[in-house]
């Protein structure tokens, strides 16, 4: 049987996962003003497939999933790409993929609780 794979993921929370570890590629110099355009061209691959769940197409966990793909896509390969800063676009980015992440565990029936050391 051949294996089936899909370049940079295929899937809702597994992507967001492959997303967010490119968090660390750049949070530790977010205090710079250095461009954040090459981040978001190497991290925003992940969400090229990203495949939000039917069950959450129309809820607030499918719409931020699909404001933060936009954004990202949007600054790392589409008409923004070459805009130098982004600096604000990718605390957003971080602040999206966390509101996501407490949105599914809430669906999932476990109330998250944010961290002192996020």
């Amino acid at each position: 049987m051949e294996k089936i794979t899909s370049e940079f993921g295929k899937g809702f929370v597994y992507n967001l996962i492959l997303f967010a570890k490119h968090f660390e590629n750049r949070i530790w110099r977010i205090e710079g003003g250095e461009d954040y355009s090459l981040w978001f061209n190497g991290a925003s691959d992940h969400l090229y497939e990203l495949k939000i769940p039917k069950q959450w197409e129309n809820t607030e966990i499918g719409t931020k999933a699909k404001q933060l793909q936009d954004l990202a896509l949007e600054i790392g390969h589409g008409s923004r790409m070459m805009e130098s800063g982004c600096k604000a676009e990718f605390v957003e980015v971080i602040k999206l993929t966390k509101e996501i992440g407490f949105l599914i565990d809430k669906e999932l029936g476990i109330e998250p609780v944010k961290g002192d050391y996020e």
